[in-house]
């Protein structure tokens, strides 16, 4: 009885995702057409019933599995944060109240003022590739190129 409790909790304890330190530079993307924070409820019931009526054909799959996988762990009207990381892009999702903390941030200022933005944030995998974070741990503002795409 005792080594299947104790097997039981081994269980929970590795099957628990463990939330990991990020840190990186905030990355602008200027178009994002996959952009859905900010959304109405009436708007995301309607984007999540596209997403489930699309075929998932070869050239679609990685992007309706990664909304589904949004829409899973209901994150679709959350606002998020690009990060550039030693790894490469990641996108975070935050809460309301930490994405106030960095949503002050312009592109055209910073590179005005030859800045970057280097965050460091608590967030857990929730799916490959999928973040999220409820508390950032640091925001500075340090000299450096900000990096941003089209």
């Amino acid at each position: 009885m005792r080594n299947s409790l104790l097997f039981l909790i081994a269980i929970l304890l590795f099957s628990c995702k463990e939330s990991e330190n990020l840190k990186g530079d905030l990355y602008f993307k200027l178009i994002d057409l996959t952009s859905p924070s900010g959304l109405t409820d009436n708007q995301a019931l309607n984007i999540e019933k596209i997403i489930n009526s699309m075929d998932t054909d070869e050239k679609n799959k990685e992007f309706i599995d990664y909304y589904k996988n949004v829409i899973k762990h209901d994150l679709l009207k959350n606002p998020y944060l690009q990060l550039e990381t030693e790894d490469g892009i990641k996108k975070v999702y935050l809460n309301s109240k930490e994405y106030n903390k960095i949503k002050h941030f312009k592109l055209s200022e910073l590179q005005e003022k030859s800045k970057k933005v280097t965050i460091e944030l608590n967030a857990k995998e929730l799916e490959k590739d999928l973040f999220y974070s409820e508390e950032i741990i640091s925001i500075k503002e340090v000299d450096g190129k900000t990096h941003w795409k089209k």
